[in-house]
């Protein structure tokens, strides 16, 4: 995707040290991302690249932030972000599987799609619950218009809305009977099986 394109550290031709990148995480950023929740952010990315004969150290830092879905009063808001991780690059010719914070590559390589890290370590500082900050005073900053629409409704108002089907006392001691019978006719089964020889 040409959005992601700017993400691809290229680290062949790299002298081994210590070497500085930084990268801007827009809106493009996140609409390459299909399914993504996050579709507006403005984060800065500073990546510090140690270089070793067979091994890259990179060290991210992430600050901005993206707009999510309040979970309380469903309106965007913007939510900040800060994220602080390393990951290790490591070389081999037969790559197994990344596992988060090690990514393999073969040593033909010569670069590194930092895409899909970068959008996973953003996420993963998201908070688990999206609200609104509480003003000054202590109260919600969620859109009161929202919140009177997602009042709480009483058992009256819901059984008004959802008629429940009466279940006739009969009908619900013969299941109820049946059901002991299935237990008992299994227990003497099992009973029978223990005693056989």
């Amino acid at each position: 995707m040409a959005a992601l394109d700017r993400y691809i550290l290229r680290f062949k031709g790299l002298s081994v040290g210590t070497h500085h990148f930084e990268y801007t995480v827009d809106d493009d950023f996140f609409s390459a991302f299909e399914e993504s929740e996050v579709r507006q952010g403005d984060i800065q990315v500073a990546v510090e690249v140690k270089k070793q004969a067979s091994l890259l150290t990179l060290d991210f830092v992430m600050d901005g932030g993206v707009d999510v879905p309040c979970d309380r009063c469903v309106e965007q808001f913007r939510i900040p972000v800060h994220y602080q991780g390393t990951l290790l690059v490591k070389f081999t010719d037969e790559p197994p599987e990344s596992d988060g914070d090690i990514m393999w590559l073969h040593p033909v390589e010569s670069e590194i799609d930092l895409a899909q890290y970068i959008y996973e370590s953003i996420l993963l500082s998201l908070p688990y619950q999206r609200i609104h900050p509480l003003d000054e005073q202590g109260n919600s900053t969620c859109d009161p218009e929202m919140l009177k629409r997602f009042r709480i409704v009483s058992s009256d108002e819901f059984d008004v809305m959802f008629p429940q089907e009466e279940v006739d006392a009969d009908s619900k001691s013969e299941s109820q009977a049946a059901w002991e019978n299935q237990l008992a006719a299994l227990r003497e089964r099992m009973e029978n099986e223990e005693q056989e020889p």
